[in-house]
């Protein structure tokens, strides 16, 4: 049995932690010269462990932290639109400030679609779908099957392999880029561990909080955001 390894892509010059923050959504934005270090860096890590295949969004900053990836795992990429991050449409490259009540809106309505974009819970279902999908693959694998995804996708993990409440994902927060997720089976469950300090590679990255402590565990919390509430920014 393999595992499923999830990784956040390298930073782009829209990952801002200012006021300047602007959403990601499906902008097709390249990595910036940070980015580009965390994605071979991030292959580097990648590269100690046997990989049977590279999933990729194919977005260009995933695809070119997956084509980091290969070129250290030698690994072939299938890209995929299933890992994209929500569509947020229009309110794509605005600035967070900016959309606080249009985003407000869409918290308290998952089921609203964004303008010219999807609804949170239809993003939710989508990725569930490929999740299910690639977790099937991994179990079937004898070794690591890599995803390369957005903080998005890796903030809704948890409740949807949890069967968590869809409605209280976080908005902010998450790994940082270049992170990596590992995915185990733990007998008929998941176990999640992050897995965001290069130095610290060698070690066994250490387990998150059980499926029932998610919600209110502080270590949980601290590495994926808060529940959601748009006290913060929120991710792609």
């Amino acid at each position: 049995m393999g595992k499923l390894i999830l990784v956040r892509h390298g930073k782009t010059v829209l990952n801002s932690l200012d006021s300047a923050e602007r959403l990601r959504g499906w902008m097709d934005v390249p990595l910036d010269e940070q980015g580009l270090r965390e994605a071979g860096e991030t292959a580097q890590r990648l590269a100690q462990y046997p990989v049977a295949r590279i999933y990729s969004s194919d977005l260009h900053r995933a695809r070119q932290t997956a084509d980091a990836v290969a070129k250290a795992t030698l690994a072939s990429i299938v890209h995929t639109s299933g890992l994209r991050p929500w569509n947020v449409g229009t309110l794509a490259g605005q600035r967070v400030k900016d959309i606080l009540p249009i985003l407000q809106q869409l918290e308290l309505d998952p089921s609203l679609p964004a303008p010219e974009g999807e609804s949170f819970l239809q993003f939710c279902d989508r990725y569930s779908r490929k999740l299910e999908e690639l977790l099937d693959i991994a179990d079937r694998s004898k070794a690591c099957i890599v995803a390369v995804t957005h903080v998005r996708n890796l903030l809704a993990a948890p409740a949807l392999l949890h069967g968590g409440d869809k409605r209280h994902i976080p908005v902010c927060g998450g790994p940082k880029t270049g992170a990596l997720v590992w995915v185990e089976k733990n007998g008929k469950g998941w176990n999640l561990r992050v897995d965001e300090t290069p130095e610290l590679a060698h070690l066994v990255p250490k387990p998150l909080a059980s499926p029932r402590l998610f919600l209110g565990s502080k270590e949980v919390v601290r590495l994926f955001g808060s529940t959601r509430k748009l006290t913060g920014k929120p991710a792609e």
